[in-house]
């Protein structure tokens, strides 16, 4: 019984998956003390709103529906979900750092005492920061001689490093490595010398954090430093903290896109023959259904009339923002014109924010231009057999 969008479940045996349901089932009917009294602090007063919680999180399960309040004592609010569009309870916590301890309740805390103190609850109290500076990148930063294909890397967490970099080794085809951090910059440092020891043609930049890794890679895109590439990798360090199988998410969707070095060459070079290829996904991760705009089809609808596409009421879109891309979908991107000033500024929200937008607009921008989301079965099927190698 998840509220938010889950286009990777980890694989469970039937009976762990009936006492997981009868478990939500259970709590769901029978809730605690402390979350009936949380609950019915949340009718009275007017900081839940019951309407935006629905309408933000469509994919409620049925039950929870009838009692969005339970949902968010239960669920919701561990998960980061907002009660209301002027309150996110990670932001409350990175705002507020000495009320994070594990058994407080941001919203409860908010009613109780933080809104008479005039807490920060999605901006820093001075207001949101400037829009920061990107790198001044060209062509001239790519390397020479260029290889077939570019793979970005966007690392937030520095330490996740060798786990990509074992992921990448693994791999027969040739490529060209760019890499960008949002760490601090001590950490940015140990990263690029990390790097740098494994591919010493690899070109890494800090950038601020800001757009989570879409900025960066809008930014690198519209730099014009993937021009001659057949396709390009984009990859980040997702460990979506607000999810207990984060990490599992990650890894499915990477080995998805890398994974058996046989296959990954069979279906880079179906991927590289198609003129009709836009974005090629991890198998279970090309998510159809009006349900997952969520709270971002404003936004996304903004993005595409850059475009001249209007927003479709039945959503696909490559969730996860972790997949291949083709040329010609990489000139769709930089077309949009995105820049670090249509970002938001970092306040831990897991949804409704620009980069949640622009992951779910690519899909229809995608179509729209005639380009095809294409899923790994789907370029088995359609391949033709010959390895994708280093050809130099």
């Amino acid at each position: 019984m998840e509220s938010e969008p889950r286009p990777y479940e980890p694989e469970e045996t039937s009976f762990a998956r009936l006492g997981r349901q009868w478990h939500a089932l259970w709590r769901l009917v029978l809730p605690t003390r402390e979350e009936r009294r949380y609950e019915r602090l949340l009718k009275e007063d007017p900081s839940f709103d019951r309407n935006f919680y629905l309408a933000s999180n469509p994919r409620l399960n049925r039950l929870y529906r009838h009692f969005p309040e339970r949902h968010y004592v239960q669920r919701g609010e561990a998960a980061g979900l907002c009660p209301n569009p002027g309150f996110a309870p990670l932001a409350y916590r990175l705002h507020n750092p000495d009320l994070d301890r594990p058994d407080l309740r941001p919203l409860a805390h908010w009613i109780a005492t933080g809104r008479d103190e005039a807490r920060a609850t999605l901006e820093a109290l001075d207001g949101p920061p400037p829009v920061p500076e990107m790198p001044v990148l060209g062509p001239g930063d790519r390397p020479s001689p260029q290889a077939r294909v570019a793979v970005v890397l966007h690392l937030h967490y520095p330490d996740l490093w060798p786990e990509f970099a074992a992921a990448l080794a693994e791999q027969g085809f040739d490529f060209d490595l760019y890499v960008t951090s949002s760490a601090a910059p001590e950490a940015v440092e140990d990263l690029a010398r990390a790097v740098r020891t494994d591919r010493p043609k690899a070109r890494i930049w800090a950038v601020p954090n800001r757009g989570r890794d879409l900025l960066p890679f809008v930014h690198l895109v519209g730099s014009g430093l993937f021009e001659g590439y057949a396709a390009v990798l984009k990859l980040h360090g997702k460990r979506s903290p607000h999810r207990a199988d984060g990490a599992q998410w990650r890894r499915a969707l990477v080995a998805g896109v890398l994974g058996a070095p046989e296959r990954v060459a069979r279906r880079l070079d179906t991927f590289c023959a198609l003129p009709e290829a836009g974005i090629w996904v991890a198998d279970g991760h090309l998510c159809e259904g009006a349900e997952w705009w969520g709270m971002n089809r404003p936004r996304a609808a903004e993005i595409l009339a850059r475009a001249g596409i209007t927003a479709p009421d039945r959503l696909r879109f490559p969730a996860g923002s972790i997949w291949w891309a083709r040329p010609e979908m990489l000139r769709r991107i930089a077309g949009l014109g995105l820049g670090a000033a249509d970002f938001d500024p970092e306040r831990a929200l897991v949804d409704g924010t620009t980069a949640h937008a622009l992951e779910r607009a690519l899909g229809p921008l995608a179509e729209a231009s005639g380009l095809r989301l294409l899923q790994g079965r789907d370029l088995d099927r359609l391949g033709t057999g010959a390895a994708f190698a280093d050809r130099s």
